[in-house]
């Protein structure tokens, strides 16, 4: 069989498919090479989706007539010329593909004038013929791409609709100014201007390209954790907004856009409970590190990269992202218990206590009823399930009856459910401790001394606290916020006590990467204090021979798999991390249920709590528990202010 060397006409050809795959490849490639240029304005226009024409403009150096003819070579470049230089690539181009592989698959004309030269060149491609000619232009280059894949029918089959096509280009302009602030870039599409951003820095790219409901929701992530040499910055989204969908997650490192899943995962779990399920935050990060310790020459669309050290890169995100979040959350709450003690107004039952008092005699409160039943004092009412009661559903030793909670009817004494413990329980000492507190309320501990500036506007759906306080109004989800508050109390409880671990009868080994091997070899003692007892077990495995006996019956791989996630990004698992799950439905089946009626003295401790505690704003399982509107904005919405 005769081997035939192919002519660059054909292999051009070929190869364009790794590098253009679509006219949003071709914009990130002529971008790319603007900016490496030095360009501080840059303009791109399509039309049909890119398909038909695309154009990109830019104020950069531009390109002496002499080596125009070059810029279309395969493997020609201006950005490195020796092996050495691949190690420290500080520009976003650098393989000399790009301008080759456009030119193979359309008609490529590019017009530039360099720095110094009084008159600037046109070059011309089509077919493999090339001319170079003298024209006047502005300093800086145009490069004009026509017909995109005219002679490769084959991909131009496959294309999508131009729509498509559309807000493919679309995203990639919007990831592009968001990765270069500092660069003024406007984008039309069949004649429509659709983003345009000054370039006067990250807050001002931001505010280009999303919508302003997203915008002011982002939270800045601040050069916190600023680690070994790794500096991470950029925005994201408060908790209450989020997507279906990864689509609007931009990550960049050193300036080059890339697509990491490891990283979308550390930010998701930074996050940790603030978000529910499948719920994904918009963000966008900007990482800077040393350029040898990040390699770029992984694929020929340069969309992927490669860390010397990656759970480096991912724990300094991890906490970076963690710090934002925590400084946010913390200012969140105060502006939320802000003025809801201390002040000098009292305590309002409003028109809902109101009419409560007003009441037919015979249906009078719990207080009174109680007081007229019983000789005994209740300050107020409490669930049928006691403290004790959810720390032993934890561990599934409770009745089918204490599961059922609710409130006791007025004029009931109040009588925990009885509970079925094993003796040998591995939290017993933690129980005894719960049992000396079991005739307090769940929120007794929590109370306020001093005046309240706020009064209850009432109860929505039985559902929602509605409370006033100065100029805002707060509502609170009372199944959301009494869940957290157990929660929080079941926590306590069980990260006082040693945790429980439980021999696996046959040792389980866990195939993985000698990466992942030394990373558990490097935290052993913080599993052990978790419940798990590990060992290597050659180079890609590890021997676990016991594990957190809060877990019951559960998929070790899938849980060792959920396990390594964390650590990878720097995140070593909380004491009692592995019975999260259980506290968390434990304290969902004990809380006020959406419909139960408060009292106003519950409401009084549920506010006293909420003001005094530290608690996150969202409830185990990552729903709100209070949202607040000001005054400000309940009167534009009746049109009193503009």
């Amino acid at each position: 069989m005769k081997i035939n060397v192919l002519d660059s006409s054909v292999y051009n050809r070929i190869s364009a498919g790794e590098v253009v795959e679509n006219p949003a490849s071709v914009v990130k490639e002529l971008v790319e090479n603007a900016i490496d240029a030095g360009a501080t304005a840059v303009t791109v226009r399509i039309e049909e989706g890119g398909v038909k024409y695309i154009e990109v403009t830019d104020n950069g150096c531009g390109i002496e007539k002499a080596e125009l003819p070059k810029a279309i070579l395969a493997h020609a470049t201006s950005k490195i010329s020796e092996a050495d230089d691949l190690l420290t690539i500080s520009t976003l181009g650098f393989r000399g593909e790009a301008l080759a592989s456009v030119a193979a698959v359309s008609e490529l004309e590019i017009l530039t004038r360099f720095t110094g030269n009084e008159c600037g060149s046109l070059l011309k491609a089509k077919d493999g013929n090339v001319t170079v000619t003298d024209s006047a232009c502005k300093i800086g280059t145009s490069v004009k791409v026509k017909n995109l894949f005219y002679n490769t029918p084959a991909r131009y089959k496959f294309l999508a609709s131009k729509t498509t096509e559309e807000s493919y280009v679309s995203r990639y302009v919007m990831q592009f100014i968001l990765s270069n602030p500092e660069v003024a870039i406007e984008y039309y599409a069949d004649g429509d201007m659709i983003y345009s951003s000054a370039g006067e820095g990250m807050r001002s790219a931001v505010e280009a390209v999303f919508m302003p409901k997203i915008a002011d929701s982002f939270i800045e992530i601040k050069d916190c954790a600023n680690t070994a040499g790794i500096s991470v910055t950029g925005y994201t989204t408060s908790p209450d907004v989020f997507k279906n969908n990864r689509t609007q997650q931009t990550v960049i490192i050193n300036g080059r856009i890339v697509f990491d899943q490891t990283i979308s995962a550390t930010v998701q779990n930074a996050y940790g409970e603030r978000l529910m399920n499948r719920c994904f935050p918009i963000f966008v990060l900007n990482i800077v590190m040393p350029f040898d310790e990040v390699d770029v020459n992984v694929h020929p669309n340069k969309k992927e990269v490669r860390f010397g050290n990656p759970r480096k890169v991912y724990s300094a995100i991890y906490h970076a992202v963690k710090q934002a979040l925590d400084n946010y959350e913390e200012k969140t709450r105060e502006a939320l218990t802000e003025g809801l003690t201390g002040g000098k107004e009292e305590f309002s039952p409003s028109s809902y206590g109101a009419e409560r008092a007003a009441k037919k005699e015979d249906d009078t409160s719990v207080f009174q009823t109680q007081t007229q039943t019983s000789n005994e004092k209740v300050g107020v009412q409490k669930p049928s399930m006691s403290l004790a009661d959810a720390l032993a559903l934890v561990r599934g030793n409770i009745n089918d009856a204490a599961t059922k909670v609710k409130f006791n009817e007025p004029g009931e004494r109040l009588v925990a459910p009885p509970v079925i413990r094993e003796k040998s329980a591995p939290i017993s000492d933690v129980l005894k401790e719960a049992e000396k507190h079991e005739q307090e309320s769940f929120l007794a501990h929590a109370a306020v001394s001093g005046a309240r500036s706020y009064r209850v506007a009432g109860q929505l759906f039985g559902t929602y606290l509605v409370i006033e306080s100065g100029d805002k109004v707060l509502f609170i989800d009372q199944h959301a916020m009494h869940e957290r508050i157990l929660f929080d109390e079941l926590m306590k409880e069980l990260d006082s006590a040693e945790v429980a671990a439980q021999p696996l009868m046959l040792p389980y080994v866990y195939e993985t990467t000698p990466e992942v091997v030394s990373v558990f070899a490097s935290v052993s003692e913080e599993l052990k204090a978790c419940g798990f007892e590990t060992e290597e077990f050659g180079r890609n495995a590890v021997k676990i021979s016991s594990v957190p006996a809060s877990l019951g019956k559960v998929d070790i791989g899938a849980m060792l798999n959920e396990l390594t996630d964390g650590l990878m990004c720097g995140k070593l698992p909380a004491k009692q991390a592995f019975s999260r799950n259980k506290l968390a439905s434990a304290a969902c089946k004990a809380a006020i249920k959406g419909g139960d009626e408060m009292s106003e003295e519950q409401i009084k401790l549920v506010m006293d709590y909420f003001a005094a505690g530290n608690m996150p704003l969202q409830c185990p399982h990552g729903r709100p528990t209070a949202i607040v509107y000001s005054r400000y904005e309940f009167e534009k919405l009746f049109r009193r202010k503009v």
